[in-house]
């Protein structure tokens, strides 16, 4: 069974990611020029070309990314559950960033003070609307459905 061109570009975006699992700082914009490069598609060969793929691949990265490091995105509802909250803190966390930044994704043992606060702010925000949401739908279901 042979890979969709999409799956292919996904699988050569996660592989950059896996590659530079060290590097200090990675975002959606880098890992997308990095596998242009792996994928050997250079600007020189169509530019329009190259820069449509481009944009493409970022939105890739920026959906991996997300979903690897962004601990607010693992508060969907549509989450696994198994993934929801993991025993252990992640590798990288979302920096900080100023309205239009691209986001990027920092080691934890880097993080500036400003990071942590940024984050920790985040996940409290996502986990109250949770709970609200939760008592608005448990209410809901009390008035329609009744007790259990």
């Amino acid at each position: 069974m042979s890979m969709s061109d999409e799956d292919e570009l996904a699988v050569a975006v996660q592989r950059v990611i896996d590659a530079h699992a060290a590097t200090t700082e990675i975002s959606p914009d880098w890992i997308a020029t990095e596998t242009m490069l792996a994928i050997k598609f250079p600007r020189s060969l169509h530019r329009l070309g190259y820069a449509g793929c481009n944009l493409e691949l970022r939105q890739i990265a920026r959906g991996k990314l997300r979903h690897q490091f962004d601990p607010t995105s693992q508060a969907d509802p549509g989450a696994d559950e198994d993934d929801l909250f993991p025993e252990t803190l992640q590798d990288r966390y979302p920096r900080r960033r100023k309205r239009g930044e691209p986001p990027s994704y920092v080691l934890r043992a880097l993080m500036s003070r400003r990071d942590l606060d940024f984050n920790v702010a985040r996940m409290r925000r996502v986990g109250q609307a949770l709970l609200k949401h939760a008592d608005a739908l448990e209410a809901w279901g009390e008035s329609h459905l009744g007790a259990a």
